[in-house]
């Protein structure tokens, strides 16, 4: 059999790939890379064993040293005991492998545990399920409910013996690559949608290709640290610090180290960061041509080529000028944003305490830091207003987007780009296109109730709906995160909720909008109904909910099994009401949409109450026995109300000739 060889720190296959040949690695090491860390791979050892049943890779294989790989084609499992039959030698060779694998994986479990405890959950929803990291958990948009297990047994035990590689527990630490289930419009309206987003990813893939092989620093980029340094004008102690720093962070083999000197090191690092990043963003306010390597330090947390990978350097070269935030369709850089703060277009974000600007002032007012004076002042500062996003916003958000807490550093390193850049970068167009996803199935996500009056048409009070879109901040950060970080903008309920990303993600964004989303809904439904969010004798989603969680000991609906199920999900989940929504909401966008339950008989009405599916899916469920009562009475429901719409619809035609778009809307709405 024919000898692959791959020199080192070459790619072997990359996530998402289809799963085509199976390697045994003949001579060398290959780092299995996944979000949030990865494993060492040997001779003897096989690269993609742990995805036969998924037919994709899961993790992005990197050649650590020259590397000789063995071949076996994969065309499914049939094949693969086939081989197995008529080479047992073959087979005992998988299974040590397989073991082997799993070994390690168990032990890195452990060894993060101990030094970051609840780093990983036990999770025995699925048969060959076992550990799963917790930021790559709450990321996952195939949470499958527990009651899956109640067609195989529960526990990790329960394997599928039509696997042979079944109860390796790695399925949950590394997850499979999934498609995406959201999308749903006509073959036609998808070719419009994406016809922009398939330019730019071309344009994206031949810039890469043009530049990506090159091994040689772009002079632009060549003395780039002294670049940001010298234009920052900070003092003499920061530079020389920060540059020396900057260059023991090179050095360092082991970049990821948890040790106590590590951390210390990677904190002051940080600190650092921020102190320059806000010098550097100050003294760019005033200035229209800013050098490449400050745009990069800016928008990537870019400050050395090499640091970043030579090629991935050049390529955010080569797209610098074009790439940006859509502020009309509310997406921003983190630089976009500030200036949109500096301008007086945005107002800050709230800090890591929930308090929104005023609030500051007003507790730092309270605890006699600030007198009344300074206080209005430091209210119509523009520059402090943008102080204030900078030191106590962008430190906590850069972290939580980044995703790995306990090896956090912003500066752009190559270690962290588990995925070619160019397929990393999020755009305006691909946020839009995952939104847009969300909301053909979830119509109503992002409306909000209001008041409608009009004295020219005779209105005294109408309710309607109006659709709010979120602002989406772009961190500089290369990240596996997303965080809904506030509902709405102060105190005015019709202000966009701000929902931030890395600006290199390196998670499915899809299941990061739904995740998202779903904690919106949670939050903005706690902000209407107020200190009654949870009262049940006030019907919403939260107090239902609620309800429903606490209580489900008692509640006859369900079976015991779905109690037990219910108790470890809980459990899981550590004793969050909202977590638990929100991966029922995950679901429930996932799969329930296509008519494939996943849900209890009480999660499901609850979720079809307050977050409808659009019509068109419903037009499609209500053939199904488990959705066609919920359907029926939400028609009953829509028709009571486009009733009333369309007696004041004819009375306003009658008496002015005329409707106002507002109540048009409504009546929109009301269809979709």
């Amino acid at each position: 059999m024919a000898i692959t060889k791959i020199e080192n720190g070459q790619f072997v296959c990359q996530a998402g790939d289809a799963l085509t040949e199976l390697y045994v690695i003949g001579e060398g090491n290959v780092r299995a890379a996944f979000p949030g860390g990865g494993l060492m791979l040997r001779k003897g050892d096989i690269i993609g064993i742990q995805d036969i049943k998924s037919g994709v890779h899961s993790c992005t294989y990197i050649a650590a040293t020259d590397v000789a790989l063995v071949p076996y084609p994969y065309n499914g499992l049939e094949q693969l005991l086939s081989l197995f039959q008529s080479k047992p030698n073959v087979m005992h060779l998988f299974f040590t492998s397989s073991a082997r694998f799993s070994s390690s994986l168990l032990k890195y479990c452990a060894q993060i545990d101990r030094k970051e405890p609840g780093a990983y959950v036990l999770d025995a929803r699925e048969p060959g399920s076992v550990f799963q990291r917790a930021a790559a958990f709450q990321n996952q948009a195939a949470l499958e409910s527990a009651q899956l297990l109640s067609e195989k047994g529960s526990g990790v035990n329960a394997l599928d013996a039509s696997s042979p590689c079944d109860g390796i527990p790695y399925d949950r630490v590394i997850p499979p690559a999934k498609v995406d289930p959201v999308a749903r419009k006509s073959a036609a309206a998808k070719s419009r949608e994406n016809a922009a987003l398939e330019a730019e990813e071309k344009a994206a893939a031949e810039k890469a290709a043009a530049v990506m092989g090159t091994s040689e620093i772009p002079p632009e980029l060549e003395q780039a640290l002294s670049v940001i340094l010298s234009f920052s004008e900070c003092d003499e102690e920061l530079a020389r610090r920060f540059a020396e720093e900057v260059a023991a962070y090179k050095a360092m083999p082991d970049k990821d180290g948890t040790d106590d000197a590590d951390r210390r090191f990677r904190l002051s690092l940080t600190s650092d960061f921020y102190k320059l990043y806000t010098k550097v963003f100050e003294m760019s306010i005033n200035e229209t041509n800013l050098p490449a390597p400050v745009k990069m330090f800016l928008n990537f947390g870019f400050v050395d080529a090499e640091l970043a990978g030579i090629g991935n350097s050049a390529y955010l070269l080569s797209i610098l000028d074009t790439f940006g935030g859509d502020a009309e369709n509310g997406v921003y850089t983190f630089y976009e944003w500030l200036l949109a703060i500096y301008r007086g277009e945005k107002e800050p974000s709230r800090n890591e305490f929930d308090m929104d600007y005023p609030a500051y002032l007003r507790d730092q007012k309270k605890s006699g830091k600030i007198n009344e004076q300074q206080e209005k002042q430091l209210a119509d500062s523009l520059v402090d207003k943008v102080r204030f996003e900078l030191e106590n916003v962008f430190p906590v958000v850069n972290k939580i987007t980044f995703g790995r807490i306990s090896t956090f550093c912003p500066l752009l390193s190559s270690h962290n780009l588990l995925k070619p850049l160019h397929t990393s970068l999020v755009t305006p167009a691909q946020i839009m296109k995952a939104l847009n996803a969300i909301r053909e199935l979830d119509f109503s996500a992002f409306y909000r109730e209001t008041t409608y009056t009009s004295e020219e048409y005779g209105i005294v009070r109408e309710y309607i709906q109006v659709e709010i879109l979120p602002d989406f901040i772009l961190m500089p950060n290369a990240g596996i995160r997303g965080a809904m970080w506030q509902e709405i903008e102060g105190k005015r309920r019709l202000t966009p909720s701000r929902m931030m990303l890395s600006v290199i993600g390196l998670e499915n964004l899809s299941q990061l909008l739904i995740r998202m989303t779903g904690e919106f809904r949670w939050e903005m439904c706690k902000r209407v109904q107020g200190a009654r969010w949870n009262d049940v004798s006030e019907p919403s989603l939260t107090s239902q909910y609620t309800d429903y969680i606490q209580f489900y000991r008692k509640n006859r609906e369900l079976s015991q099994d779905a109690k037990e199920k219910l108790r470890l999900s809980l459990q899981r989940a550590k004793n969050s009401v909202k977590e638990m929504f929100v991966r029922d909401y995950m679901l429930w966008i996932s799969y329930e949409g296509n008519g494939s339950p996943r849900l209890n008989k009480v999660a499901r009405p609850i979720l079809f109450a307050y977050c409808p599916f659009a019509s068109p899916i419903r037009q499609n469920l209500v053939q199904h026995p488990l959705y066609m009562e919920m359907v029926n009475r939400y028609k009953l429901m829509l028709t009571q109300k486009l009733h009333h719409l369309d007696m004041l619809k004819n009375k306003l035609e009658k008496n002015y000739g005329t409707i106002p778009d507002e109540i048009l809307a409504q009546i929109e709405f009301l269809k979709s």
